[in-house]
C-alpha cells in the first residue's frame, strides 16, 4: 500500500489547518512569535530565526514575483542574518511584513512557499515514513505535523513501543508527544494537535475519515480540491515490495540536527557578543584605574574605577549562566518552524 494523492491532501490540510486555521493554508498569515524566532510567516509559518523565512522571501524574488518585490529584496541581507540585531530589526519593519502579506496573493510567493513548505517539511515526513514502513494516513499526518511543529526525533527516541507495529508505535508516540508538550509552558497551548490525534486513534480513524473537525474546523472532500501539496511530493516515487522498519535515529535526527544549529549559532552568537562587550568594558574600566592611580588621584577614584570594572565581569558570568539555561531549555523544548 501506498499513499494517495488524497492521504498526502488529508495530512497537508491537518497540518495547514493547526498552523493558520485554514485546509489549504493561509499563505498571507505574518505574526511576530514572542520566543526570539521573530517573524512568522505564510503557510507553514516560516520564521526568521530558522532562515526559512530568508528561503522564502529569496524564492520568490529569484522566481521574478513583483508584488512587494523592491521591499523584499532590499531585506534579505537582513533576513540571511539570523543574530538578534537582525530578528529585532525585521520585527519592527511594518512595511516589510506589508509586503508579504501582499505579494501572498500572487502565484510566485505561492509557489515559493510550497516549494519550501515541500522541501523542509512534506518530503521528509513521506520520506520517514517510507523507510519506517508505515502505511496509514493518520501516521503521515502525526509525522509531517511532528516535522512541521519541531522536535520530532528527540520525542520518538524516547518511544518504547515496537516500531514494527506502526498503530502502538504512533500511539505511543501521539502520547509521548502531548506529555511533552504539556510539560513547556510555552508549548503546552499546542497540545490541541496531540488531542486531535489521541481522538482519531481512539475512534480507529487511522484512513482519517472525512469530514475531520481539525481545531474548530471542518475538513471535507469539497476542501481538499483547493489542496496544493507541491509537484514533487505529489509525484514521489513510492517503494516496491516490503519496506522494512529501521530504528528512529537513522532518519529523524538529522531533521533535528538543523533545528539545533540554528539555536546553538544564535546562542555562540549571542554569547560571544557579550563577551566582547563585557571584555572592551572591562579593559577600559581598568585602564582608567590604573591611570587613576599613577597619576596620583585620590584613591576613590581609581578604587571605584576598578569596582566598575569587577561588576562588568559579574554581569558577564550572570548573562553566560542565563544562556546556559536558555541553551538547557531549546534543547529540551526544541523550536518552531
Amino acid at each position: 500500500m501506498t499513499f494517495t494523492q488524497t492521504d498526502k491532501a488529508k495530512a497537508f490540510a491537518i497540518v495547514k489547518t493547526f498552523e493558520t486555521s485554514d485546509p489549504a493554508g493561509d499563505y498571507a498569515a505574518c505574526v511576530v512569535l514572542n520566543d526570539g524566532a521573530g517573524v512568522s510567516y505564510g503557510i507553514s509559518q516560516f520564521t526568521h530565526r530558522s532562515g526559512s523565512l530568508y528561503a522564502v522571501a529569496a524564492g520568490y524574488i529569484a522566481s521574478g514575483g513583483k508584488v512587494g518585490a523592491d521591499v523584499i529584496r532590499d531585506r534579505l541581507p537582513t533576513l540571511r542574518d539570523i543574530s538578534g540585531r537582525a530578528i529585532r530589526q525585521i520585527v519592527a519593519d511594518k512595511r516589510f511584513r506589508a509586503a508579504l502579506q501582499a505579494a501572498a496573493a500572487t502565484a510566485e510567493m505561492r509557489s515559493a512557499q510550497l516549494a519550501e513548505t515541500e522541501r523542509l517539511y512534506f518530503k521528509p515526513a513521506l520520506t520517514a515514513c517510507r523507510r519506517l514502513g508505515f502505511v496509514e494516513p493518520l501516521s503521515l499526518a502525526v509525522i509531517f505535523d511532528s516535522v512541521v511543529h519541531g522536535s520530532f526525533y528527540r520525542v520518538a527516541r524516547g518511544v518504547a513501543a515496537d516500531i514494527s507495529n506502526e498503530r502502538a508505535w504512533i500511539t505511543a508516540y501521539v502520547r509521548r508527544r502531548d506529555a511533552w508538550l504539556q510539560s513547556y509552558p510555552r508549548l503546552a497551548s499546542t497540545r490541541y494537535r496531540m488531542r486531535f490525534f489521541l481522538g482519531q486513534i481512539a475512534i480507529s480513524n487511522w484512513g482519517l475519515v472525512l469530514p475531520l473537525n481539525v481545531h474548530g474546523v471542518t475538513v471535507t472532500a469539497e476542501m481538499l480540491r483547493s489542496v496544493s501539496i507541491g509537484e514533487a511530493s505529489a509525484a514521489a516515487p513510492q517503494p516496491s515490495g516490503k519496506v522494512i522498519p529501521v530504528a528512529v535515529g537513522e532518519f529523524a535526527k538529522s531533521y533535528d540536527r538543523i533545528e539545533s544549529a540554528v539555536s546553538n549559532a544564535v546562542t555562540r552568537a549571542d554569547a560571544a557578543k557579550s563577551l566582547w562587550t563585557t571584555v572592551a568594558g572591562t579593559v577600559w574600566q581598568t585602564f582608567w584605574a590604573v591611570a587613576a592611580f599613577l597619576a596620583g588621584l585620590p584613591r576613590e577614584v581609581w578604587i571605584i574605577s576598578a569596582v566598575i570594572a569587577g561588576m562588568l565581569m559579574l554581569a558577564y558570568l550572570y548573562r553566560q549562566i542565563e544562556l546556559g539555561r536558555i541553551r538547557e531549555r531549546t534543547v529540551a523544548g526544541g523550536t518552531q518552524s
